[in-house]
């Protein structure tokens, strides 16, 4: 009478895929962990959910003027409070210069004590418009806001009318782990 072996791929319980990553070869190889399977000492355990994850997205209402003198930092986003994780977190804006002389608009993504995560720079000549995209994985140990701030290099921007982020978004992804 045949064999017949079954295996719990992905786990029952949680619905997570487990994996071997070989250090030296770069092999992967899926593990059954719930029947006790492990990885050996050349290997790096991974896991993944079997179903996609599952992304919120936060954006802003309405335009947001920054502030006038140069390196003024203001928040056109708060973005969300997370729980400690891992995050696959993407920000997107488009900044308006509707004044009569270009600029540097410095956007990055923020933790809730004001410390950069990650930024960009884009140069906006007199009366246009640019748009910046960042991602970034974030790692955070407690919870902790997210939020998206942008800034100007002219220190006496002329009178009128004045820089702005039209929009702003952040998607926020939940992953099992960095690699």
């Amino acid at each position: 009478m045949p064999t017949i072996a079954s295996a719990a791929i992905p786990h029952s319980g949680s619905g997570q895929i487990s994996a071997c990553y070989t250090i030296g070869s770069g092999a992967l190889r899926v593990i059954d962990s719930e029947a006790g399977q492990a990885c050996d000492s050349t290997e790096r355990p991974l896991s993944w959910p079997s179903a996609g994850t599952a992304a919120t997205q936060y954006q802003t209402s309405a335009p947001v003027f920054l502030a006038q003198g140069a390196g003024g930092i203001t928040t056109v986003l708060p973005g969300p409070v997370l729980p400690a994780g891992h995050y696959d977190v993407t920000m997107g804006t488009i900044l308006i210069n509707s004044t009569t002389q270009s600029d540097t608009l410095r956007c990055g993504l923020y933790n809730g004590a004001g410390g950069l995560l990650r930024g960009d720079a884009v140069s906006v000549f007199a009366s246009s418009y640019e748009s910046t995209s960042i991602t970034a994985l974030v790692t955070l140990t407690a919870p902790d806001r997210i939020n998206v701030q942008c800034l100007h290099d002219i220190s006496t921007p002329p009178a009128g009318p004045r820089l702005q982020v039209y929009y702003a978004n952040v998607v926020v992804r939940k992953i099992a782990q960095r690699f």
